[in-house]
């Protein structure tokens, strides 16, 4: 009798760079919606920052969101990516290199619509500029804290200009 060839699922391998890039891109819409998410909620910690960010860029939202709160301004309505496309990837890791550790890094440009967000003062009165741009455009750099792990994605910097549209 015969035997039947069996059929096995390909193997599907992924450049790692590749792979790196797809995660860190697959980061940019939860770290946008953990930011409004504390924006729009003063009693959700501040800590929650750290499940998307690390180093400058949480110091920097949670400090921005802190004053925010202090302010008694309060946040309405959600950021929405349109675009998030990775640039260069590096995957040099040495997490015990001084004086700061080499993690796996990958640059990723977003456009993000922000017209749908608004933020009030404690008196219901708007403190968002009438013409201000409906976009941002984010320069994020996203680091892997714990390589190879698909989970440990952070934004490290985020620095953004305001623009009119995403072709830019």
């Amino acid at each position: 009798m015969a035997s039947s060839p069996t059929t096995t699922s390909a193997e599907v391998t992924t450049d790692p760079a590749e792979l790196a890039a797809e995660q860190a891109v697959a980061l940019v819409p939860t770290y946008v919606q953990t930011i409004d998410e504390l924006y729009e909620d003063p009693a959700r910690p501040l800590d929650d920052v750290y499940a998307v960010a690390i180093a400058a860029e949480a110091t920097a939202e949670a400090t921005a969101i802190q004053a925010f709160r202090a302010q008694g301004y309060q946040q309405a309505g959600r950021s929405q990516v349109v675009t998030a496309t990775a640039g260069p990837v590096d995957l040099t890791n040495d997490p015990n290199a001084a004086p700061e550790p080499l993690l796996p890094t990958v640059a990723v440009t977003a456009c993000i619509d922000v017209s749908q967000v608004q933020a009030t003062d404690a008196g219901g009165s708007s403190v968002v500029a009438p013409d201000r741009p409906p976009y941002l455009i984010q320069q994020l750099t996203i680091v892997n804290i714990d390589y190879p792990d698909a989970g440990s994605w952070r934004v490290t910097e985020a620095p953004n200009r305001q623009a009119q549209s995403c072709d830019v």
